[in-house]
């Protein structure tokens, strides 16, 4: 075979680059080189029963769903139609919702069967279907046997049509986090802390046992002695009176009964070291600092990188949320382009202020225009600018300013060029007088 022919043979589409598959072993070779594995239905049982039962789990994942979804606004030259279209689908609320989604389950589809309605479908009964190259080809959903709706296709034909509705591919949007290489469903904040989960559940089984039987000191009697051995019935009797002892009863026996309070002080494990323990791995997995759900004791500067290291990690969920929106709703459903994108409000207002005042600080120093500050800016921190076209006074004044800061910074060439090694700047104590007059040098 000749070296041209070798590429005559070979196909590449736009979609798959490369020649290796992202399929798991296990689906390596199915019909028709289709990836049609389901999801893990027991551990999405045991995510929404860990946020269900358990408050560090369910706290941490609504507050960080909380500080995710920020303010945000749309850019691009479509950015008006998008903003009207985000409030008339209340896009806030959904963004909450999906994000929340994504952290406590690791997936959520979501509908849009045109450009106003997003609807949420139940995580546990929706299959993804893909190439073994990694090409999605069709989203299914089959509830209790029954084959209720396909989003593109199987990849077989003949199974397309068993199902009763049949969608487009581009009307269903799965949203996923926390993907690692070749997986082709999201990964739930939840799943590293449930072997955690279990423990600390089966520890808090245990201690309501304790504290039913030991919250009062146990009970003995003793009925009879060496001389004055007991019978059965007497035995019986004491024992009927003392199963519903409370802490208020009294007895009153003859003086063949004995009775003995047992303390318990020593003879238990102490449960509270590791409680704590489990408590702060569970905190450390869900990735939220304890101050922030009230269980930290830090002080305030390790609380201060503790709440910056959460920023970083907010920013890291928003930037998931965001390309797949802009992906998958913004430039698929709602006709924008490349340009079109969603920004983010800062997860901090003391993050946004300084931003803002450093830009302002940039135009002040003259080191950029006001017109480009208003590019870097928020819409609602964007300034007015002055018409210079109508009004040559005010261009005036600004130029004269403009000239001031040039004087007290220093000349624009060292201004222009600050790296340049052969421009120096005098110090101000070595500047000469205007009066002073030059000495040649002989």
């Amino acid at each position: 075979m000749k070296f041209a022919e070798l590429f005559r043979n070979r196909t590449i589409g736009i979609k798959e680059s490369g020649i290796g598959l992202i399929s798991s072993r296990d689906n390596y070779g199915s019909s028709k080189g289709v990836d049609s594995s389901e999801q893990n239905i027991s551990l999405q049982e045991q995510y929404n029963n860990a946020y269900l039962n358990f408050p560090v789990v369910a706290s941490s994942i609504d507050l960080t769903s909380e500080q995710t979804v920020q303010d945000f606004y749309f850019e691009g030259p479509n950015s008006d139609k998008n903003k009207k279209r985000a409030d008339k689908i209340n896009l806030g609320q959904k963004l909450f919702t999906i994000t929340k989604h994504m952290l406590k389950n690791g997936n959520l589809w979501v509908e849009m069967p045109d450009k106003d309605t997003m609807k949420f479908i139940d995580s546990k009964t929706i299959t993804t279907h893909r190439k073994t190259d990694g090409d999605v080809i069709g989203h299914s959903q089959i509830i209790n046997g029954k084959k209720v709706a396909l989003w593109g296709s199987t990849g077989d034909e003949i199974k397309d049509m068993t199902f009763a509705k049949i969608r487009s591919l581009s009307q269903m949007v799965h949203f996923k986090f926390n993907t690692l290489a070749g997986d082709k469903y999201g990964t739930s904040i939840i799943h590293p802390v449930l072997p955690l989960l279990r423990i600390k559940d089966s520890i808090e089984s245990n201690l309501k046992i304790i504290v039913d039987r030991y919250a009062a000191p146990i009970i003995h009697a003793q009925v009879g002695d060496e001389t004055h051995p007991p019978s059965d019935d007497d035995i019986d009797n004491v024992k009927d009176e003392l199963k519903d002892i409370y802490a208020d009863t009294e007895y009153v026996t003859n003086w063949l009964v004995k009775f003995d309070a047992i303390g318990f002080e020593g003879k238990a494990l102490n449960v509270d070291y590791i409680l704590k323990h489990i408590d702060s791995n569970i905190i450390c997995g869900l990735q939220v600092p304890p101050e922030l759900i009230g269980l930290g004791s830090s002080n305030k500067s390790e609380s201060e990188v503790k709440l910056r290291s959460f920023g970083r990690h907010i920013k890291s969920i928003q930037r998931a949320v965001k390309i797949e929106f802009e992906d998958k709703v913004v430039r698929a459903l709602w006709g924008g382009n490349d340009k079109d994108i969603m920004v983010w409000a800062p997860a901090e207002e003391r993050e946004q202020e300084i931003e803002i005042d450093q830009i302002r600080g940039l135009v002040k120093d003259g080191v950029i225009t006001p017109q480009k500050a208003n590019s870097l800016l928020p819409p609602e921190f964007r300034e007015t600018l002055p018409d210079f076209s109508s009004n040559s006074a005010a261009q005036t004044k600004i130029s004269g300013d403009q000239d001031q800061y040039k004087n007290q910074k220093g000349s624009d060439k060292i201004k222009d060029n600050p790296t340049d090694p052969t421009l120096k700047q005098e110090e101000p104590n070595k500047r000469r007088n205007k009066t002073d007059t030059e000495i040649p040098i002989k």
